[in-house]
């Protein structure tokens, strides 16, 4: 593993760390809001993957070998890893020696409710032309439905970007993730 791999390995570790033991300190209105809303990002994120469901994108994926997947070494955000803390789960554990630490040999090793947003409402070209006009317009719909959540997120807790986890714990430099704006 290269220097920039396993210092991104051992922020991940200290970020988990971190934000368990922050979730631990929340009071259960401000986790009820959370688990309010991750349940409302997580539908909709599987409202969305239905449509690549329905263009055959898995199919469509192999014939590339997912290289669009190969960008996604920073998609993981704080909404995606509260999504598994928040059930009493671990993501599973990521490899940063890949182009994206959660991608296996047989593709995405995250189910589609906890995908990164970007993972889950980005659509080749390919696929993009495999759906109809409805699909593609009610997909572009829930996207924008999907961000708007995103967002509250983004707008609530000092630790929530769309530009990724450990992008944001560099920024935050110790502060708290889940410390209210």
């Amino acid at each position: 593993m290269d220097e920039r791999s396993v210092s991104d390995q051992r922020l991940w570790a200290q970020v988990v760390k971190q934000i368990r033991g922050e979730l631990g300190r929340l009071c259960p209105g401000e986790r009820i809001w959370i688990k309010d809303h991750l349940e409302q990002v997580q539908e909709l994120q599987k409202d969305i993957h239905a449509f690549f469901d329905r263009a055959q994108g898995a199919r469509v994926c192999t014939g590339c070998n997912g290289a669009c997947c190969e960008k996604g070494r920073n998609h993981l955000t704080l909404v995606n890893l509260l999504g598994f803390l928040l059930s009493g789960e671990s993501p599973p554990e990521p490899d940063f020696s890949c182009t994206c630490p959660f991608l296996g040999p047989s593709g995405c090793r995250l189910e589609p409710a906890r995908r990164p947003f970007n993972c889950v409402t980005f659509n080749c070209e390919a696929i993009e032309d495999r759906l109809c006009d409805a699909d593609r317009s009610a997909f572009y719909r829930l996207e924008k439905e999907l961000r708007c959540l995103y967002q509250k997120f983004d707008s609530r807790y000092a630790g929530s970007s769309l530009r990724g986890l450990l992008i944001r714990a560099e920024r935050l430099d110790g502060r708290p993730f889940l410390q209210r704006l």
